[in-house]
Order: structure tokens, then C-alpha cells, then sequence
């Protein structure tokens, strides 16, 4: 074998996005980190002040047959994150835009109670 990988454990074939969410005085915004993965694969829904952002993540590797894996630790699969978002949000003006891996979510503030909807990727 021409490579020796040393390292942890495999890894399992489940993924999960990690997410950084800061607050501004008249918004709050969520970034997730989702590199690979295709707009048309993630969906953004409310449901009683649950943010839930829901997908898949794609095994992106060469047609079978053409090549012989020797290491894949990059994970892929379905994922699912909920964010309870305890601050009043206007969520017919939400926002959210996936660009170079990176998904954008804004949340502009309101007085309003939150009601159940999805968000749209531009």
C-alpha cells in the first residue's frame, strides 16, 4: 500500500453542521457551515419558535469503477439541526442565502409572535 493513514478512530458517516449565531440590535443572524452541500438539498422551516434546518449532505466521490478508494473520512448523510429562537422574529422577512459553503440565515427583530412557515435559499 502506497499510503498509511494514522489517526483516530473511522469516523462515522453521519454529518452534523456547526453554526454561530450573534445577535444585533434590530436582527439576529445564524451562519452555518455547510460545505458541499446544493441549495436544493436544505430546507428551513418554523415550528412554534423552532428555526429547523433540515438536508442532506451528498457523498461527492468519483463514479464506481473508476477508482479505488483509499481513505474517505469526509462525512455526508442526512442532517437536522433545531435552534429555539427565544427573541420575537418577523418571519415573513427572514432571509437566508447559501454562498461559497456558507448559509446565511437573518432574522429580523418584531414584536410579533412567531408563527410556523418556511424560510426560502436564495
Amino acid at each position: 500500500m502506497y499510503f498509511e493513514f494514522a489517526g483516530p478512530e473511522p469516523r462515522a458517516t453521519t454529518w452534523t453542521p456547526i453554526v454561530d449565531i450573534f445577535e444585533r440590535p434590530t436582527e439576529v443572524v445564524i451562519l452555518v457551515e455547510m460545505p458541499g452541500v446544493d441549495r436544493s438539498d436544505v430546507q428551513l422551516s418554523w415550528n412554534d419558535g423552532v428555526l429547523i434546518i433540515a438536508g442532506r449532505k451528498r457523498q461527492q466521490l468519483p463514479e464506481r469503477g473508476k477508482a479505488r478508494y483509499l481513505c474517505v473520512e469526509r462525512p455526508y448523510g442526512q442532517f437536522r439541526r433545531e435552534i429555539t429562537v427565544n427573541i420575537p422574529v418577523d418571519r415573513k422577512s427572514a432571509k437566508a442565502e447559501l454562498k461559497n459553503g456558507l448559509l446565511r440565515i437573518t432574522l429580523p427583530k418584531s414584536t410579533s409572535k412567531p408563527e410556523a412557515a418556511n424560510i426560502p435559499i436564495l
